[in-house]
């Protein structure tokens, strides 16, 4: 047992450090929400249907920071980071671009609107089109205070799942557009799902933490084994 004082000694200075690191984290930074979201496929350009064709379905995911870049009280803008952005449309894959944003309109100005933009998609060409730009565009019929409307703010839907896709009844398109300029060749259709599961900072530092503790509590026990040979 006397063994065992020093590396009981060791973990909990580990988790103290830990702790200590998530309760000290900004509000700013203190959470990122990973997304992921379904839908199908009803449009295909003439020039990319050797990848792609309307019996085909859409998924991804994506993480994004919860820290708001527009000081507006009703429009929320998340540009700061998207990452493990992540697509699948049949066998056609791609990951993160060159940046990214999502961004939130809770009533006046206009409408309701869950908006997502990443920039240069990394994933194959399709007849030499490259893909330039991934788009979700949802749009709900907004009002003062968010009465009768999707959201009851500007701040990224946290819930799971975030407002019910029915409710975004003015407009419901994603599209992946492939070629260089504004007449890109475009592969779209409606969004089925949309889920969220926050990502506190916390749990992140928790997991790295189990993962040092594993890893120590397996060196003091090779320690012991060799020491007992």
């Amino acid at each position: 047992m006397l063994r065992l004082a020093p590396t009981i000694k060791g973990l909990g200075a580990i988790i103290g450090i830990i702790l200590g690191a998530a309760l000290t984290v900004s509000p700013a930074t203190a959470m990122s929400i990973q997304y992921s979201f379904t839908g199908d496929v009803d449009h295909v350009h003439s020039q990319l249907s050797s990848t792609f064709n309307t019996s085909q379905l859409m998924s991804g995911s994506m993480t994004v920071d919860t820290a708001d870049t527009n000081g507006s009280s009703t429009v929320g803008n998340y540009n700061i980071n998207i990452t493990s952005f992540s697509l699948d449309i049949g066998s056609y894959h791609a990951t993160m671009g060159t940046s990214g944003q999502v961004e939130i309109r809770n009533g006046l100005p206009g409408l309701d609107r869950f908006n997502v933009t990443v920039n240069a998609p990394d994933g194959p060409n399709v007849n030499f089109l490259g893909p330039r730009i991934f788009q979700i565009q949802l749009r709900a019929p907004g009002g003062p205070g968010g009465v009768g409307s999707a959201f009851d703010s500007d701040a990224l839907p946290t819930l799971m799942p975030p407002p019910s896709i029915a409710a975004f009844t003015n407009f419901n398109r994603w599209r992946l557009i492939f070629g260089p300029d504004g007449n890109g060749k475009v592969v779209r259709g409606e969004l089925t799902s949309l889920t969220a599961v926050p990502l506190p900072a916390a749990v992140i530092l928790f997991g790295a933490g189990l993962i040092a503790l594993v890893g120590l509590g397996a060196g003091s026990w090779r320690q012991k084994k060799n020491t007992s040979v």
